[in-house]
């Protein structure tokens, strides 16, 4: 097929997809992660409802501390650590606890990443438009990956030829009305056929494994980068650029309070299925959890700059936060032993 077929044919479809747009409830408006936003408003419209907070918890972005010594970096070779929570690694290392604990199959699709920055528009429609326009007409919304997430509705002959719902710049919270995607993704997420789910014994089990997996740093894979942390040793080295006056960011402080929130509501309700010890350490786990969010409440945005403490208070609130989720992780593991 020659390329000007190609166009016409992936013409056609984004016409057809646009004539019976997928209608669904949007993300709720508050701010918070993105992807998990998106996933809970999604996996409410295929059915059951299912909360932001039980995303968080079952993703275990609820309980990561997301750092890549990678990059991206600042000018002056500093790390731009403000990008680290908006990477969308972490959420993935909990899709397939979601799957089980919903039924619903989720597959990653992602494009040449080479090609995709040399024509995102080619590229994506002869990467990923194809799985998109099937899905639209299953009545199945897809989530596309960007700086944020992005919930796809419905396609046109526009540019970027993509619909539905999103966020605005930095911001984290999505609008009501369907919009236009600001750029093409580069990767998706799509929702396959329902399995029966797992049952709630076997889903808190498998949620407190890759909790604890996530802070012992064995959640990921061999082939993962070596550069990429999750839990003890992201607080270490965090706190090694705190000590070299860097990564004192605004971004890094909000998300860990959009995470640790939702961890205090996700074990609570984890608690409150159990009885005997294993509801007791859920409980304290839950209690130390809320020390940690009231301490990152606490501490101030270091830009344009705390007017009390500075960045030695910072980063002693970072210290006192790593010790808490050390306590908060060992009650999590005798509660898993008494299941």
């Amino acid at each position: 097929m020659d390329r000007t077929t190609t166009l016409l044919t992936a013409l056609a479809l984004l016409g057809a997809a646009a004539a019976e747009p997928l209608k669904m409830t949007p993300p709720a408006s508050e701010s918070g992660n993105t992807y998990a936003r998106a996933m809970s408003a999604a996996l409410s419209h295929l059915g059951p409802a299912i909360s932001y907070d039980r995303v968080m918890g079952l993703s275990g972005v609820a309980f990561i501390l997301q750092v890549d010594t990678s990059g991206p970096y600042l000018p002056g070779h500093e790390l731009d650590c403000a990008w680290w929570p908006n990477d969308a690694w972490g959420f993935e290392l909990g899709l397939p606890l979601l799957s089980q604990a919903t039924g619903w199959e989720i597959r990653r699709l992602t494009c040449d990443l080479a090609a995709h920055r040399a024509d995102s528009g080619a590229e994506f429609r002869r990467a990923l438009l194809p799985a998109v326009e099937p899905a639209l007409r299953a009545g199945r919304p897809v989530l596309a990956q960007d700086d944020h997430c992005f919930v796809i509705t419905g396609t046109d002959g526009g540019e970027p030829a993509i619909l539905g719902y999103g966020t605005k710049g930095h911001a984290t919270n999505f609008g009501a009305e369907v919009v236009r995607a600001a750029s093409y993704p580069w990767g998706l997420y799509v929702f396959g056929e329902r399995q029966p789910a797992a049952d709630a014994r076997q889903v808190d089990t498998a949620s407190l494994r890759h909790i604890i997996a996530l802070h012992e740093e064995r959640a990921q894979g061999a082939d993962a980068p070596k550069t990429r942390f999750s839990g003890r040793q992201a607080w270490a080295e965090w706190l090694r650029l705190l000590h070299a006056d860097q990564a004192a960011d605004n971004n890094m402080l909000i998300h860990l309070r959009y995470d640790r929130a939702s961890a205090v509501v996700y074990l609570h309700e984890m608690a409150q299925r159990q009885t005997g010890a294993a509801g007791a350490h859920l409980t304290a786990a839950t209690a130390l959890y809320q020390q940690v969010l009231t301490e990152a409440l606490g501490g101030e945005l270091p830009h344009p700059g705390p007017t009390k403490g500075g960045r030695a208070g910072y980063t002693a609130m970072v210290e006192r936060i790593a010790a808490l989720e050390d306590r908060a992780v060992a009650q999590l593991k005798e509660a898993l032993a008494s299941l």
